[in-house]
């Protein structure tokens, strides 16, 4: 993330618009990524309403599907909905997203009108987007598929929206007695905590997940659904977003994911989507010494 004051001082001193410095954010974000498979680098820089600047760069897990990658726009968007940001006005993108990614930012308020910024077009000499182009989103995504195709109802909370789930813990399911950890527990309270804030508007099986590594340091993530349901984010590879961007986890030959030591999932038992058994065998690849527990959740009343 940079945050909105170092983006607007960038910007006077160069004399541009924050969206102009976009791409250049890109470049270097471009750096970080982690594509051991496909040894292509992407970099995404979205522009917040709130004139933040959030990155993100694409993730791929060794030995797993293809499927199982983190894609750097999602990778962005993840970034500024852990941060608090309630909207986005731009994003810029190593290369036009593909049609997975379009869908995925199609979940957000006004997502129509949000410009994308890709490589391609002209543009003067004293053009700091020069050689790139700028769309809405629905020129991109013609004709398309979204939230009120299955909800209808306009006025529920989108994606980067305030929301909380109404869950609490089972009875009986929280980690208690001697062998449950200061550390267990504080765990299983910041999943229950992502987890009533998981965007699961299509399944009603909204979920969070913390991972904690050998630092002890706790990194957490939600469910994040789509309309079109593929691009959907489990609360694992979001948790595993927060980890790569706030303790560098994570290397093109998977070593830094065996830092991994638990994850804790939270998710109401006998909803329709389950995720414990996706976790279980990502994180039996990437992290196989790691620990995972389920811990039950329910709807308050």
């Amino acid at each position: 993330m940079i945050s909105a004051e170092r983006v607007l001082a960038l910007a006077a001193q160069r004399g541009l618009d924050a969206q102009d410095l976009l791409p250049e954010f890109v470049r270097e974000a471009q750096k970080l990524a982690i594509p051991p498979t496909s040894k292509f680098h992407v970099g995404a820089a979205a522009l917040g309403a709130s004139g933040a600047v959030y990155l993100g760069v694409n993730v791929e897990l060794p030995g797993l599907p293809l499927n199982a990658s983190i894609h750097a726009e999602q990778f962005a968007v993840v970034t500024a909905m852990r941060a608090g940001e309630r909207a986005l006005e731009a994003i810029a993108t190593t290369a036009a997203p593909c049609g997975h990614c379009r869908q995925f930012m199609n979940e957000l308020r006004g997502a129509a009108s949000m410009r994308v910024i890709i490589p391609g077009g002209g543009g003067g000499p004293d053009d700091a987007r020069r050689g790139h182009l700028v769309l809405p989103l629905c020129d991109l995504l013609p004709h398309s598929f979204g939230p009120l195709d299955l909800t209808h109802d306009a006025s529920l909370p989108l994606l980067l929206e305030e929301r909380h789930n109404g869950l609490r813990f089972a009875p009986g399911s929280t980690p208690e007695g001697s062998a449950a950890t200061e550390l267990d527990r504080a765990a299983a309270a910041l999943a229950l905590a992502e987890a009533n804030a998981a965007y699961a508007p299509y399944s009603a099986s909204p979920a969070g997940l913390a991972l904690v590594d050998s630092d002890g340091v706790v990194h957490t993530g939600r469910s994040v659904e789509s309309a079109a349901y593929n691009p959907t984010m489990s609360p694992l590879h979001a948790a595993l977003v927060a980890a790569v961007g706030s303790a560098g986890m994570g290397d093109a030959n998977g070593g830094e994911w065996r830092r991994i030591e638990s994850a804790t999932l939270v998710e109401i038992r006998g909803a329709p989507v389950q995720y414990a058994g996706t976790a279980a065998l990502i994180l039996e690849t990437i992290a196989p010494r790691a620990r995972l527990k389920v811990v039950a959740c329910e709807k308050v009343g």
